[in-house]
């Protein structure tokens, strides 16, 4: 999932009551657990209290993430999916493999997709949703120029694989960042190389 700033849109979708995942940036005090409600913060909890709660709440939501990143795949290959760009997947092929490349698929997002990966892309940080092998665009013109973005997108398809999507699902509830920050490290990497590439000689 690519958005301007790191944040974890799918986690809003699964979990209840607005109570979301802690992604472990920091480690509390001894004798404090975190607690999210939006946002984290460390709270007095001698007898670990919260943190049982905290842990517990990470249990449910990562199977319903699971379930719902596998359900949505489903209703978006259902909906008509495409094949990479074959002028992407030429270049993209400096950084993944091509079995990878030939099996991912992507749509754009269209109001009429009743699915909340659509809904997602309405949040104005959101450009991309990737659901394990089918990438959703906010846009057709990322979909079909924006080798940076892609290059984000595809690395989760790596994860999915690596991981397993139940696997992808835990590891996202409880760090999220372990997941995004590789995303974000190739997206930079190729934004530079695109655009040294286009830079005039000389400079």
């Amino acid at each position: 999932m690519s958005k301007s700033r790191p944040s974890r849109p799918l986690l809003s979708l699964v979990l209840a009551a607005g109570l979301s995942a802690s992604a472990a940036l920091y480690a509390c005090p001894a004798g404090q657990s975190e607690v999210c409600l939006g946002g984290c913060i460390c709270v007095a909890d001698p007898d670990g209290i919260f943190g049982v709660l905290q842990e517990d709440a990470r249990n449910v939501a990562a199977p319903a993430l699971a379930q719902w990143l596998s359900q949505s795949r489903e209703r978006m290959v259902a909906a008509g999916v495409q094949p990479l760009p074959l002028d992407l997947r030429a270049q993209l092929q400096a950084w993944y493999p091509d079995d990878l490349l030939q099996a991912v698929r992507y749509r754009v997002g269209q109001g009429q997709d009743v699915d909340a990966a659509s809904a997602m892309l309405q949040n104005q940080d959101v450009v991309a949703v990737t659901l394990i092998d089918v990438v959703v665009f906010r846009n057709e013109d990322d979909a079909l120029h924006n080798l940076a973005l892609w290059a984000h997108e595809l690395k989760h398809v790596q994860q999915y694989r690596e991981l397993g999507v139940d696997g992808f699902a835990r590891q996202y509830v409880r760090n999220f960042s372990a997941l995004e920050d590789p995303a974000y490290a190739i997206q930079n990497q190729v934004s530079r190389e695109v655009r040294s590439a286009r830079a005039p000689a000389g400079d």
